[in-house]
């Protein structure tokens, strides 16, 4: 019961604020308008400056680990191949693959994954190096993915790939803190700088609620559409059997990789979290199939409330963490 309490308590609070944001759109309080606002300031704002502090304040070479990097880059590749070839195989209109793919394999990490580790585990722990490095992967697989299934095929531009790394706040506000972190420069802990770090948090604890209010208010349970049967396979995919093929390896390789329990957990919220929003607005961009993939972000979304509950509660039960 009490591995139960933990792991409800740990997912709940992040569930109740996007159902608030919800109930203010269906209310009229929140219109698109302000969603669109918040998006913008959370995503361009907010978050890069709550991984500017957790970088600046981290001991890098403490959660710098090339195993734990490597292992997400490398099942989070093969979750994708294995994802596109089976929609290629049983998926008969082919301008729905890329969709459905992105849903299948692209979590939303950057909000909720960061936001449920750190609620579980009272840190981030190795949040920041799977921000670094597999959100990146995310964005180049899924321009690669929607190109080539695009509606009107276009061409792979890998200029186009590395500029949009480059100009994401996410990864420009983990690479401000990168100096803090490597130098060790205290400015979280001088008295001096101490205006500046408190600014900082104000910052950075606003980005938590304005973003899962943002989430909450884009759901719209109007526009589930008749594709069900890939709606449902995708959130299977993506919340259930991804985590449970990529999180059951890197238990059974945790001797050798030395995984701890946290990283575990780390890895484990990054498979299983709910489709990214950012899903939607890319395949709207290149011309996919967008209906299907608001369809999917928002059965993802609801649905992983009791996938990361029950997730978290084994870890907590079997005393993982």
């Amino acid at each position: 019961m009490e591995a139960f309490i933990f792991s409800v308590n740990s997912v709940s609070p992040l569930f109740l604020i996007i159902a608030i944001g919800w109930l203010l759109r269906k209310s009229g309080m929140i219109g698109q308008s302000i969603i669109d606002g918040l998006n913008t300031i959370t995503f361009n704002v907010g978050l890069p400056i709550l991984l500017f502090r957790d970088m600046a304040k981290s001991d890098l070479f403490y959660i710098f680990a090339p195993s734990f990097i490597l292992y997400a880059l490398l099942s989070t590749l093969v979750l994708f191949i294995l994802c596109w070839v089976f929609a290629e195989l049983f998926i008969k209109d082919k301008s729905t693959i890329g969709s459905f793919v992105q849903g299948c394999y692209r979590g939303n990490y950057a909000i909720v994954g960061l936001l449920l580790t750190t609620s579980v585990l009272g840190h981030p722990g190795k949040s920041p190096l799977i921000i670094a490095f597999a959100v990146p992967l995310y964005n180049i697989l899924a321009i690669i993915l929607l190109s080539a299934r695009s509606k009107t095929p276009q061409p792979i531009r890998l200029s186009k790939i590395m500029l949009g790394i480059a100009k994401n706040p996410l990864i420009i506000g983990i690479l401000c803190g990168l100096p803090f972190a490597l130098l060790q420069i205290p400015l979280f802990t001088m008295s001096e700088t101490k205006f500046v770090a408190t600014a900082i948090d104000y910052m950075a604890v606003s980005a938590n609620p304005l973003a899962l209010l943002a989430i909450g208010a884009a759901i719209n349970f109007d526009k589930l559409k008749a594709a069900i049967r890939k709606v449902l396979t995708a959130a299977l995919i993506k919340l259930f059997i991804g985590p449970l093929l990529c999180t059951g390896l890197a238990y059974l390789l945790r001797n050798t990789l030395h995984f701890s329990g946290e990283d575990l957990l780390v890895l484990f919220v990054l498979y299983g979290v709910p489709t990214a929003v950012a899903s939607y607005v890319m395949a709207s961009k290149m011309n996919n199939d967008a209906d299907l993939a608001a369809d999917i972000v928002l059965v993802t979304s609801v649905v992983s409330l009791f996938s990361l509950t029950f997730g978290i509660y084994i870890f907590k039960a079997t005393g993982v963490i």
